[in-house]
């Protein structure tokens, strides 16, 4: 490719980076033209388009990724060892920099025009109107946590009075859309329809990553980690599908899967979100007073 085309290309790209960081200064601007009209619709298609195979699309593009990375590092790590001119190293040097802002440039841009902007938008609580607190006292996380506490006995007791065991996956995947379906009566723009909720095929790597589900942007899906105990699982089924819905920070799509877990009628789902719940809020306490 000729230098000037390249020099074309990087304005391009560089004009779209601009434009986006732009838009996204507005916050009312992202949740009523982005999130609510745009994102809605574009993520219900790519819902449709994935929600009925039953294997993970997402999975096996980062799996493909991740083997593309690595023989990128192999070819590096040769060409390294072989002996080069000064003249040769510096072209490759310059061509490598030149892929890698342009790789990074176009993966950013797919993310935030596909998912991304919506760490931008108003949230939930302005939504449902709800005062915005950014900063709570120590007696008043002791307190939340007392509250969480209780409910979590409570919600065991429940579960286990009920004698039901917990559900297949496909099943716990059905009832956590079924939640959701409860919890639009209340709140409507909660609504998620198709479903697009799938086991991770790299669960076992999840555990040593630390997480219990993720959600893939590229491709609408919602990846849950089967691999963790159980009653951890109803609850990401709702944090994840929360994230499909364009609640992007996790603070935010925690709160939205606990009302959906909250609406649902199966007890695991209850115990699952106060027992996550209490998860966040006794760190929250640590972390102010230990």
């Amino acid at each position: 490719m000729k230098a000037h085309k390249k020099w074309i290309l990087l304005m391009v790209l560089l004009a779209s980076i601009i434009a986006i960081k732009y838009y996204i200064i507005d916050a009312e601007r992202v949740e009523m033209g982005y999130s609510h009209l745009f994102f809605r619709n574009f993520s219900f298609g790519l819902r449709s388009l994935t929600g009925s195979i039953p294997f993970s699309i997402g999975d096996i593009l980062y799996g493909l990724l991740a083997c593309w990375l690595l023989f990128q590092l192999i070819k590096v790590v040769q060409f390294g060892f072989r002996k080069r001119q000064s003249l040769q190293l510096k072209q490759w040097g310059k061509q490598m920099l030149y892929r890698l802002v342009m790789w990074g440039g176009v993966v950013y841009i797919v993310f935030n025009l596909f998912w991304g902007i919506n760490y931008n938008r108003k949230g939930i609580a302005w939504q449902m109107g709800l005062p915005a607190v950014s900063v709570y006292s120590s007696d008043e996380l002791k307190l939340l946590n007392y509250l969480l506490l209780q409910k979590v006995n409570s919600s065991k007791t429940a579960l286990l009075q009920s004698n039901q065991a917990y559900p297949s996956q496909q099943e716990m995947f059905s009832d956590a859309a079924d939640a959701y379906d409860s919890l639009q009566k209340t709140y409507p723009f909660l609504a998620y329809q198709p479903v697009s909720i799938k086991t991770s095929m790299w669960g076992w790597l999840g555990n040593y990553a630390s997480f219990t589900g993720y959600y893939n942007p590229f491709t609408g899906e919602a990846q849950v980690n089967t691999t963790v105990p159980k009653f951890l699982q109803p609850f990401t089924s709702c944090h994840e599908i929360a994230h499909q819905l364009g609640y992007a920070k996790e603070m935010e799509a925690n709160f939205v899967g606990y009302l959906a877990a909250k609406a649902s009628k199966k007890p695991f789902f209850a115990y699952s979100a106060y027992l996550d719940m209490f998860l966040y809020a006794n760190r929250n306490l640590y972390t102010t007073d230990s």
